[in-house]
C-alpha cells in the first residue's frame, strides 16, 4: 500500500497526535478542522509534540524538523481526503455526524481509505450510507496516541481484508504496533478488556471489599505491572490452565455481572460527581492532582518507550 499523504480530521486530544506520527513515519500530513483558527492551532499542537518527541529521545532532532515541515492546515476535508492516499476522522463520538462525514468524503474521494478513530462506535453503522464501505474502517489508535504504541484496526461487515492488511503493514512501518480485530464489536478489543475490568473494580468497591484507592494500587503494582512485560494469555499458559480453571471456577461466580454500568458509579453521575473534571468521581481531585497523574502516566510512557527502543537496539 502506498500511502505518501494522511490527512487528519479532527484538532482535539487525538487528531494532532495521529498526524504527528504520520509525519515523523515521513508522509505529508494534512490537520483539518472547521475553522482556520482551529487548523493552525492543531498544526501548532503536532509539532510541539514531535517537539516532546525529539526532547526525549523518541524521535531524531534532524528528523523532528523535516516531520515539523510536512505539517499542513486545511479547512476542506473533501479537498484533503481527495489529495490523500488516507483519510483518519477524529471528530466527536456522534454517529450520525460520522456517518454523514464518512459520506461526504466517500462521495468526494472515492479511491481514497477512511478510517474513524472512534473508540466504540460500530464502524458498520458508520459506513451504512458510503458507496464503497470496503476502503473504510477503524483506525483507533489510544491516548495519547503519540505514546501510545497500540492501534486496532477495525474490519467493518464490507470492509476489504486486503485493505485491513494494508493498513496494518502501514502502521507498524510508522512505528506503531496495531491488531487486526475481524469482527465489528461494541468496545472493539481494549475497551472489552478495559471495561471488563473497570466494571469488577467499581464492584469490590460497592460491596466494600476494598476502598478505590486500595484497588488502584493493586492494579499498578500488582495484576498490571506485569502486563507490559507479557500478556494475558502467556500469562495462562505460564501458570499452567489447570490451575487457572481452578481459580476461574472458584472465583468468577463471586464477581459481578451487572449489565451496564454498576450502581455505584450510577449514582456518583446523578450526583455530578464526574471525576477530575468536577472534583470528585471515586476519588477526590484537585485540578493539580490531575496535572500530576496525567504527568506520571506520560513520563512512564515515555521511559517505557526508551526502554523498548533501547531493547530493539541490543
Amino acid at each position: 500500500m502506498e500511502v505518501h499523504h494522511v490527512a487528519v480530521a479532527g484538532t482535539g486530544m487525538m487528531g494532532p497526535g495521529i498526524a504527528a506520527i504520520f509525519a515523523l513515519a515521513g508522509r505529508r500530513a494534512t490537520v483539518v478542522s472547521r475553522t482556520p483558527e482551529g487548523a493552525a492551532r492543531g498544526v501548532g499542537t503536532a509539532r510541539s509534540l514531535i517537539e516532546q518527541l525529539a526532547a526525549n529521545d523518541l524521535a531524531d532532532p534532524d528528523q523532528a524538523q523535516q516531520a515539523a515541515a510536512r505539517l499542513e492546515a486545511s479547512t476542506d476535508p473533501e479537498g484533503a481526503a481527495r489529495a490523500a492516499q488516507l483519510f483518519v476522522e477524529s471528530i466527536p463520538e456522534d454517529l450520525a455526524v460520522k456517518q454523514a462525514f464518512f459520506t461526504r468524503l466517500d462521495k468526494a474521494a472515492p479511491d481514497t481509505i477512511l478510517c474513524s478513530n472512534t473508540s466504540g462506535i460500530s464502524i458498520t453503522a458508520i459506513a451504512a450510507k458510503a458507496s464503497h464501505p470496503e476502503r473504510i474502517l477503524t483506525t483507533h489508535f489510544w491516548n495519547p496516541p503519540y505514546l501510545m504504541p497500540l492501534v486496532e484496526v477495525i474490519m467493518g461487515e464490507r470492509t476489504s481484508r486486503q485493505i485491513a492488511d494494508g493498513v496494518v503493514e502501514l502502521l507498524r512501518t510508522c512505528g506503531k504496533v496495531p491488531v487486526l480485530v475481524r469482527k465489528d464489536r461494541p468496545g472493539q478489543l481494549g475497551n472489552r478488556i478495559q471495561h471488563a475490568m473497570i466494571r469488577e473494580c467499581v464492584n469490590i468497591v460497592q460491596e466494600g471489599i476494598a476502598t478505590a484507592e486500595d484497588v488502584d494500587v493493586a492494579v499498578m503494582t500488582g495484576v498490571g505491572l506485569r502486563f507490559p512485560a507479557y500478556g494475558v494469555f502467556e500469562h495462562a499458559d505460564l501458570v499452567g490452565l489447570d490451575l487457572v480453571k481452578a481459580v476461574q471456577d472458584y472465583v468468577l461466580p463471586d464477581l459481578g455481572t451487572v449489565q451496564g454500568a454498576g450502581r455505584l458509579h450510577n449514582e456518583k453521575v446523578a450526583r455530578g460527581e464526574l471525576g477530575a473534571k468536577t472534583g470528585r468521581g471515586f476519588l477526590d481531585w484537585t485540578p493539580q492532582q490531575a496535572q500530576e497523574v496525567r504527568a506520571r502516566r506520560d513520563a512512564f510512557l515515555i521511559q517505557f518507550l526508551r526502554w523498548e527502543k533501547a531493547r530493539r537496539a541490543t
